[in-house]
């Protein structure tokens, strides 16, 4: 028997089906499943290819459902799924079932010319979680727990408890006040410097999101990162900040500084964007700034894990662009060397892991000298994340690093408060020793 395929019909099968499930002493659960990131598989693929991909999401799903299980197609790259009601329904039987249709998912589909990888985040509410015998009150239950599954996404399944209703308010109010604080200027870059080990002069600055709230003080991206993507709005605060960058550079140059680049960080949602390199070189193109003195940082597990799709080409594009390409967070990942050449990539940044007591740890200074050698092979600078005492900043110039940063050269800073910094720090070093290397 077919499952029934519908949009409108949902909600009301939902409610027949509770009903019969609580006359007859049986157990039932709704499911709502959401293909991750459909808006971004739309932009990049049209109406016509987001339409052909949620035809054979179905398919594949029907195909691991049980016979009287029912399956609703939803918009937006949403399916609604009620299952058959049983004698016995328990929380650990309905994460089977979200499984197994995530894992009919695993294998690419064919789009055209090309594959896709199609993921699912699911949200679950069983009938026992439920007061009444309407079907919207379980629908309602099951897109609150799509709505943390989301959160914790993509592949996330949640189940609805009564008590994540409340939680998700205090979620939802924390998103409303990030969006107004994006749309008020309180978030903007901070500049923390970055420096040569050979001369001492400051090389670059990276730009780094700071949130500075009106009554909490400075907020750390840690605390707002995560809502601003859940929220789809990365791209709005990636943009904010590029633009923070390139008016940086503007300023020093103004005032005569000779800073040569700025470092700017995209997510992972930004780099999927077709659109990215057409807005970076508007922008740089805006501000008049050469694409060299723009250092674009990807993490190294963006890059370990990229297949040569969007995000690959974006990089390679920035690349070509004349972008400078850093290696973030390097030594964390699986980075091929081959990744490196098909990436551009012109500078490793060593994790501070790495860093940490490097001046009195043999097996730190190994594994940095290792990386250093490999460097020097491959032709790349390297600079050394997390710096935060002289020992460490010694050793790491005799090891080789060409630069360095960390809170032991400077903290994150407004832009206002770089001018003071950078005067401070030429002061002292217009005469700097010069630090052997190994």
């Amino acid at each position: 028997m077919n499952k029934n395929i519908s949009s409108d019909t949902f909600e009301t099968s939902v409610h027949d089906t509770l009903v019969s499930a609580r006359q007859h002493l049986r157990r039932t659960a709704c499911m709502i499943v959401e293909i991750d990131d459909f808006d971004t598989l739309l932009d990049r693929y049209g109406l016509t290819g987001a339409d052909h991909v949620q035809r054979t999401v179905a398919e594949k799903l029907n195909d691991y459902l049980r016979q009287q299980d029912r399956l609703f197609h939803l918009a937006n790259g949403q399916f609604g799924i009620i299952l058959e009601p049983v004698r016995k329904l328990g929380t650990d039987d309905v994460l089977e079932v979200a499984k197994r249709l995530q894992n009919a998912l695993d294998a690419p589909l064919s789009l055209g010319s090309t594959f896709v990888y199609i993921s699912v985040s699911i949200g679950i509410c069983l009938d026992t979680f439920v007061q009444g015998h309407r079907g919207s009150d379980l629908t309602k239950a099951a897109g609150i727990a799509l709505l943390d599954a989301r959160r914790h996404g993509p592949t996330a399944i949640r189940t609805y408890s009564p008590e994540l209703q409340y939680f998700l308010a205090n979620i939802q109010d924390n998103e409303l006040e990030v969006s107004h604080a994006l749309e008020n200027g309180e978030i903007r870059a901070w500049f923390q410097p970055q420096v040569s080990t050979d001369t001492g002069e400051v090389c670059g600055f990276e730009a780094l999101a700071r949130w500075e709230h009106p009554t909490r003080g400075v907020i750390p991206p840690s605390d707002f990162l995560s809502t601003v993507q859940t929220t789809g709005q990365a791209h709005v605060l990636g943009a904010k900040i590029l633009r923070d960058a390139l008016t940086a550079l503007q300023q020093w140059d103004h005032l005569g500084w000779d800073i040569a680049q700025v470092g700017v960080n995209f997510s992972q949602e930004e780099l999927r964007d077709p659109k990215l390199t057409d807005r970076v070189q508007f922008e740089l193109d805006t501000f008049g700034v050469e694409a060299k003195r723009l250092a674009i940082e990807v993490l190294e597990t963006v890059v370990s894990s990229s297949p040569d799709d969007t995000v690959t080409r974006n990089i390679r594009r920035l690349a070509e662009l004349g972008c400078f390409i850093d290696l973030d967070d390097f030594g964390t990942g699986h980075t091929s060397i081959a990744s490196i050449r098909r990436f551009g990539v012109k500078r490793l940044k060593i994790d501070r892991s790495f860093v940490t007591k490097v001046d009195c740890d043999p097996e730190q200074q190994r594994i940095v000298n290792a990386i250093q050698l490999m460097a020097e092979q491959l032709d790349l600078e390297t600079l050394a994340e997390g710096v935060e005492t002289a020992g460490e900043h010694a050793m790491l110039a005799q090891l080789g690093c060409q630069y360095v940063q960390g809170f032991g050269l400077g903290r994150p800073m407004p832009l206002e408060d770089t001018y003071a910094w950078i005067g401070d720090h030429l002061a002292r070093v217009q005469t700097p020793p010069k630090i052997g290397r190994a």
